[in-house]
């Protein structure tokens, strides 16, 4: 995947297995730092003393290391982390400004989203398995728990809570009293369990706040306000369009600063975003190639198109910046009033890893036919007739070795 977050008036952007820090100026993106995921993993297993093991149970383990991608990413609130999930089932901690890595651990199942807590002392990650659980950001020596299914779990952190369907998005509020957690299901849970927020026809893979509001989209394309406690919608858009909305996020209203100077001193004005005094934040979608700014009621105040799927978008240094996998896209800077958008001249490094980002998940929506329940009787009867294979073949070794024995008691 390829996403991107405002980091120190630049940006941190995520792509294939590789983490850039970088500055953009005058549409010109230069890079300052960099990190590479590959080899995390087996120097977690090497310092465990398992990478052989590991390697042995892989069907090619010449392929341990080729194509790692991150999956996940999220920087602190104190805006001095980086974290970030990979295909290898590894949580990475790194220094933002420096990318120099903090710590690193694995995780039971591939990681689908991530965030800091309030503090900044837990890391919340949830995955495909439909968990959600919490790390400390430092070292800990503590590994194993019982998780949600009262089974027993040999890894390091908490759980916090449990569903039978994917996690595609997670959030805390900004006074850490709501987990919030999006799923497959066309929902999302504010636990424990305060609200379901229903309301989505689709998957709900992305979220943001702003205070206490509470924002969602996906599958729809519809994007939707909630009131976190009661679970109930505030407002919602119109439909987008036909792509689902990969990446929503909100801004509070841009504020210009220009300074007059006089003979006799100096005025300062401060003027609002085209005089629109009434609006205090703007929500941005991601839909397929195009991106929609809507105002605080939900309402459509413009959209820019460009010729390839925009995979995340952040607001960097007063600009709005949009990554894609394309190289004739690759990374994008939209004018939030004039409806312009302009590309932005990337290093080759940088466009290699666009190229090689991929989806972390090939398709957000589930097949929902009748034709579902034969085949869960049809894969059903074929792993129990496995089964049953292995146990009769388990069974003649077990009687083999008995009829050995025997022999060589009476011989």
């Amino acid at each position: 995947m390829a996403a991107v977050h405002e980091f120190d008036g630049g940006l941190l952007l995520c792509a294939s297995s590789s983490v850039f820090l970088a500055k953009n100026s005058h549409d010109k993106l230069s890079v300052t730092g960099s990190f590479n995921s590959k080899g995390v993993l087996r120097s977690i297993l090497s310092t465990n003393g398992l990478v052989r093991g590991y390697v042995e149970q892989l069907s090619n383990p010449t392929t341990v290391d080729a194509d790692v991608q991150i999956l996940c990413s999220t920087v602190s609130n104190c805006r001095s982390l980086l974290a970030v999930g990979t295909s290898e089932k590894v949580v990475i901690i790194l220094e933002a400004r420096t990318l120099t890595m903090r710590r690193s651990f694995r995780v039971p199942k591939a990681p689908t989203s991530i965030t800091f807590d309030k503090d900044d002392s837990h890391i919340v990650v949830g995955d495909r398995a439909g968990h959600v659980r919490r790390y400390t950001v430092e070292p800990s020596e503590k590994c194993g728990y019982t998780d949600m299914n009262g089974e027993e779990c040999t890894f390091e952190g908490e759980p916090l809570s449990g569903a039978v369907t994917m996690i595609l998005d997670v959030a805390i509020s900004r006074d850490g009293n709501f987990l919030l957690a999006a799923d497959r299901d066309e929902k999302i849970r504010a636990y424990v369990v305060q609200s379901y927020c229903l309301g989505h026809t689709a998957y709900v893979s992305s979220m943001a706040l702003l205070g206490n509001r509470l924002f969602s989209s996906g599958g729809d394309s519809i994007v939707i306000e909630w009131d976190m406690e009661s679970g109930k919608g505030v407002s919602r858009s119109g439909k987008l369009g036909e792509p689902p909305v990969r990446r929503i996020i909100v801004i509070e209203k841009v504020v210009f600063s220009f300074v007059f100077h006089f003979p006799l001193g100096v005025l300062t004005a401060i003027l609002f975003a085209q005089e629109r005094q009434d609006r205090t934040f703007f929500v941005i979608a991601a839909v397929g190639p195009t991106l929609h700014v809507l105002d605080e009621r939900l309402q459509s105040v413009t959209s820019i198109e460009i010729s390839q799927t925009i995979m995340d978008i952040a607001f960097v240094d007063g600009s709005l910046i949009g990554v894609s996998s394309d190289f004739s896209a690759g990374v994008t800077r939209f004018g939030l009033f004039d409806g312009t958008s302009s590309a932005i001249e990337i290093p080759n490094e940088v466009c290699q890893a666009l190229l090689l980002s991929k989806d972390p998940i090939s398709n957000y929506f589930k097949n929902v036919v009748h034709q579902n329940t034969l085949d869960y009787y049809k894969r059903k009867a074929e792993k129990l007739g496995g089964i049953e294979v292995n146990l009769r073949r388990k069974r003649k070794v077990v009687n083999l070795l008995g009829e050995v024995e025997d022999e060589k008691r009476f011989t």
